[in-house]
């Protein structure tokens, strides 16, 4: 794996451990409880590499969900995590901003600091991971704890 898909992948995984400290933090204010496990994922662009999954518990032996990480190469987004329980999956995808960096005529690099953000969505401002509300129409929504207890309601059936 060369060093940029290595400095992809590192980020990627970045961006799932802190998104799942967060949520545990979120399922701990619910009474519900989770624990990671090591997934396997393959990739084309990075081979072979674990990432942790978050299983959710609404107490022991009684799974109501689990977040599974997809992949970091995803076109249109920086990282894909499903949300899968018995009844429905979601899926979550992490967007974020990008600065340009253009190239003049005498080749020196100029840094354009301002932000861009995602020409396929609407609602996106700011990195994070978001929920895409109507794919067909692009609307984003960042994983807000509201809306995560709403999609993890949905998929699972449990209430709140």
């Amino acid at each position: 794996m060369d060093e940029k898909a290595k400095a992809i992948l590192n980020e990627y995984l970045i961006n799932i451990s802190n998104f799942y400290a967060m949520l545990a933090e979120w399922l701990k204010d619910k009474s519900l409880f989770c624990e990671e496990k090591d997934h396997n994922i393959n990739e084309k662009a990075s081979g072979e590499y674990t990432a942790k999954k978050l299983i959710v518990f609404k107490d022991a032996g009684n799974q109501i969900a689990e977040i599974c990480p997809v992949g970091a190469w995803i076109i249109g987004a920086s990282g894909r995590i499903d949300l899968i329980g018995d009844f429905d999956q979601q899926i979550l995808i992490y967007l974020k901003t990008k600065t340009l960096t253009t190239v003049s005529s005498d080749e020196e690099k100029c840094d354009v600091s301002e932000n861009h953000y995602s020409p396929y969505y609407k609602g996106f401002r700011t990195s994070g991971w978001y929920w895409i509300e109507d794919r067909r129409l692009g609307k984003a929504h960042v994983v807000s704890k509201e809306l995560f207890l709403d999609l993890l309601a949905e998929v699972s059936d449990h209430e709140f």
